[in-house]
């Protein structure tokens, strides 16, 4: 009887063990798809620098898909590849995986310890563009003590209220290009420096006309809120484009002009 029943036992195991073998065989990652975008979120060709997809394939292949972390992922494709961001990964059971990638564009730079600094949209650092026309965020700082910059990874201040006011300018990068304002535009636009500001906490915006626009408690909502300070400041009904005018978006989104007469 116990020699049954140890039968029994070792055929169960015999079972799961086989049953593990085969998940782990049929559920490993062996296939990847590589997607590119533009800025826009259309995609593009690869250019040659851009990683293929045996590339993305030797970070994760054999790896459970189950268990792939997306995140260590994008982070090991992020250091790897300093001028492709990698910013989704999709699990197509049972073994492939799709990596998307954007290509990186200066979005900004930032003096840190007088080194000129050129940082992204997702606020990765990025190699200096050749011809550095970017805009000058420094004025945003009251002190720029990096704890890590490194290209292919997010720029952190040590003080944190610095790392949320660098994410704050960049959605207001963002909201410029949901305007249909391109990045390397913006200076025309904006200006090449002293662009952002904070007053009593409260983010300044000045434009290249002399207008400013004021988002009181930029901390939440701030991308809506600057697109809705856009479609007041390039109304065709009032000239607000002029030295003077200051446009104020309120918490709950409601905003008011000031022309300065």
């Amino acid at each position: 009887m116990k020699s049954k029943k140890l039968i029994i036992l070792i055929s169960i195991i015999a079972v799961v063990v086989a049953v593990i073998v085969i998940m782990a065989s049929v559920f490993s990652v062996q296939k990847v798809a590589t997607v590119y975008h533009k800025f826009d979120g259309g995609q593009t060709i690869a250019t040659d620098d851009a990683p293929s997809s045996k590339d993305v394939l030797d970070f994760s292949k054999g790896r459970s898909i189950f268990f792939l972390s997306k995140d260590k992922l994008l982070t090991q494709l992020n250091q790897k590849f300093t001028k492709w961001h990698a910013f989704a990964v999709v699990k197509n059971f049972p073994n492939i995986i799709e990596v998307h990638f954007v290509e990186r564009v200066a979005a900004v730079k930032v003096d840190v310890g007088g080194n000129m600094v050129y940082v992204d949209s997702f606020g990765y650092v990025v190699e200096e563009p050749s011809n550095k026309d970017c805009i000058d965020i420094s004025s945003v700082f009251e002190r720029r003590d990096a704890e890590s910059i490194s290209l292919g990874s997010p720029l952190k201040f040590l003080e944190e209220m610095n790392n949320a006011r660098l994410h704050q300018v960049l959605q207001a990068i963002i909201a410029s290009w949901q305007c249909n304002l391109e990045v390397e535009d913006l200076p025309v636009i904006l200006s090449k420096e002293d662009v952002f500001r904070y007053e009593n906490g409260d983010l300044i915006i000045n434009t290249l006309s002399g207008a400013k626009i004021r988002v009181i408690s930029p901390e939440n909502d701030l991308t809506k809120r600057i697109i809705a300070a856009y479609s007041v400041y390039y109304t065709d009904k009032t000239n607000l484009q002029q030295k003077g005018v200051v446009i104020t978006v309120r918490q709950d989104g409601s905003i008011t002009t000031n022309t300065g007469k």
